[in-house]
């Protein structure tokens, strides 16, 4: 009978103290669920408190304390994205609406009572706007490709002379130099400059890069190419400030509006280099031989 008494007893308190458990765990969850609901709406960015000295209930607690601090990082990302994506639809929008603009006007001019000489004129300008617009679609797709990890992966790298690199695309923008007066000038080591990189993301950026001094430039354009594959630009910017420096790698920035560039090319260039691990700067300098002269140096690094 003792034994009985004692074996009850022992259950009874084995029960409560289940009970007491429970008890605890249900308020743990109560609290749980009230703090996830108010991270999910937002109204706090607390960690999870619990009133319990539980460990599962608290090591729950921190599993869901982290899962929900990444999913906030996650929207904070899709937020700003949002508004990223907003804002450049809008200088996209405002961009194309230029040129396309001028098109209507000189077709309406084409209908109307124009002399021969007017209407080789027109269509002069239709042309020239019409090849803008070619330009700002060809800007995004390029950026759209330098966005994308996955093409960026499946790109191979080879051994590259990056002073025969550099040369080739300087010779294809001679036109462009050459209609502004700009002359280039090449400062290279004798011995080639070889890294090992892919040949179009190389041709890519030094492409924007250029494409970018044939409009912006003012006579004269200095390349040097270190022997180990640093490369500086450098020209005269008489329209740049430091503010405006600053700014050239933003996304659609440009330095006089009405010039027929979206403004992504520096953009594409530093996104294509620091995915490769490399390094791009610009800043405005004096010309020591010139107080009053201001001098946009570009300084490039590829990853080899």
């Amino acid at each position: 009978m003792p034994i009985l008494i004692t074996l009850t007893a022992l259950l009874l308190l084995v029960a409560l103290a289940l009970l007491y458990k429970v008890v605890l765990l249900r308020r743990a969850m109560k609290e749980i669920r009230e703090q996830v609901q108010d991270r999910i709406d937002g109204e706090t960015s607390a960690s999870i408190r619990l009133t319990t000295s539980d460990r599962e209930a608290r090591e729950l607690a921190n599993s869901l304390d982290r899962s929900l601090t990444d999913l906030n990082e996650e929207r904070q990302k899709l937020i700003q994205g949002d508004r990223n994506l907003r804002k450049n639809i809008t200088a996209i929008s405002h961009d194309i609406r230029t040129p396309l603009t001028a098109i209507h006007s000189y077709a309406n001019l084409l209908e109307g009572d124009a002399s021969e000489e007017e209407r080789a004129e027109y269509i002069h300008r239709i042309k020239e706007r019409t090849d803008e617009l070619r330009e700002m679609t060809g800007d995004l797709f390029k950026y759209s490709v330098s966005q994308d990890p996955q093409y960026q992966s499946q790109l191979s790298v080879e051994e590259l002379d990056l002073k025969r690199v550099i040369e080739d695309t300087l010779l294809s923008f001679y036109k462009e130099f050459e209609s502004r007066g700009i002359v280039p000038e090449a400062v290279f080591p004798d011995q080639p400059v070889v890294i090992r990189y892919n040949r179009k993301t190389a041709i890519r950026i030094f492409d924007n890069l250029f494409s970018n001094a044939s409009k912006y430039a003012e006579g004269t354009l200095r390349v040097t190419l270190g022997q180990d594959g640093t490369v500086i630009t450098e020209n005269y910017a008489s329209q740049l400030t430091p503010v405006l420096v600053s700014k050239m790698f933003d996304k659609y920035f440009t330095v006089n509006d009405g010039k027929n560039s979206t403004g992504i090319g520096l953009s594409i260039a530093r996104e294509l280099v620091t995915e490769n691990g490399g390094t791009i700067q610009a800043e405005l300098q004096n010309d020591p031989s010139d107080n009053t002269a201001k001098k946009l140096v570009i300084t490039l690094h590829l990853s080899t």
